[in-house]
């Protein structure tokens, strides 16, 4: 039976649409689940990381967002000694910038990491639910496994509310110099417009906001709305400012805007999610 050329080239078509539109298996979100030592020697370590939580979001265009939270991390310096802790310490820090992969290593290069802006994860195995991962340069997790299970089969940067994208989390990197005022208000407006599209991704796909991933924001996250934080107990957001002059303008105008918030709409009162949107939006329309 002979084909036409027409349908042939619709064929073509066809087959080169979906191999350009196949999606990585690496893409989507990842959560870490538990640590595994690879040897008896090593089986100690993995009490070190029975209270770590952290997200991997890889998304297709190459962006990411790390969520990596505990005392101890993988890709982070050694552990701080307990008793040198105090009430205001955060020990949660989100990384982003891009990622890559090669011969069964995954390659990131984050805009934001202090110490180790270029660190890799080896893949030992992984399939479409889960993932075992190897951190090479961090030699107190030699001998460790990372297991991370996938909480999130979409590709961020697909949706309208992309919240991995870099131009959305500029707001992470520390001021290197004096701001002036409207470079202080840019700053603020990028950190509100990249939680209303964290927000706005996870109310659109009906999932759960793990809020960690709003870090090192000045609020506290409710179902029943938001809190700002006292301006001395956000050591880790007045960091990002070059100095406590340019940190307390940043705080002045937030506070002044977030106290201005209008009365929540009667028909959002019941949904947590949506309540925190439009709250951060409000925030954001009155930021001055």
């Amino acid at each position: 039976m002979k084909i036409s050329k027409k349908i042939l080239m619709y064929l073509c078509i066809i087959i080169l649409f979906c191999s350009c539109t196949k999606k990585d298996p690496l893409v989507g979100t990842w959560k870490f689940t538990y640590s595994h030592a690879s040897n008896e020697a090593d089986k100690y370590k993995e009490d070190d990381y029975s209270s770590y939580t952290s997200y991997i979001t890889l998304s297709g265009d190459n962006s990411f967002l790390l969520v990596d939270n505990g005392e101890l991390s993988p890709i982070t310096t050694p552990r701080i000694p307990k008793d040198s802790l105090n009430e205001n310490d955060n020990n949660t820090e989100v990384y982003f910038g891009t990622w890559s992969v090669k011969d069964s290593i995954i390659y990131f290069e984050a805009q934001n990491h202090k110490s180790s802006p270029e660190f890799t994860a080896k893949i030992i195995s992984k399939n479409d639910r889960n993932m075992r991962l190897y951190f090479p340069e961090q030699k107190q997790a030699k001998g460790l496994e990372f297991k991370y299970k996938k909480d999130d089969y979409n590709d961020v940067s697909r949706s309208e509310h992309s919240f991995t994208a870099n131009e959305l989390n500029k707001w992470r990197l520390k001021n290197k110099s004096k701001q002036t005022t409207e470079k202080i208000r840019s700053k603020i407006e990028n950190a509100l417009e990249f939680s209303i599209a964290f927000l706005e991704y996870h109310e659109s796909e009906n999932k759960v906001a793990m809020t960690l991933y709003l870090e090192p924001l000045p609020f506290k996250f409710y179902g029943n709305g938001i809190v700002l934080k006292n301006h001395y107990k956000n050591e880790k957001w007045n960091d990002l400012f070059y100095d406590d002059e340019d940190a307390s303008i940043a705080y002045d105008m937030i506070k002044k805007s977030f106290n201005n918030v209008a009365r929540i709409p009667e028909e959002i009162s019941n949904n947590p999610i949506k309540i925190n949107i439009f709250i951060l939006k409000e925030t954001l329309k009155n930021l001055k």
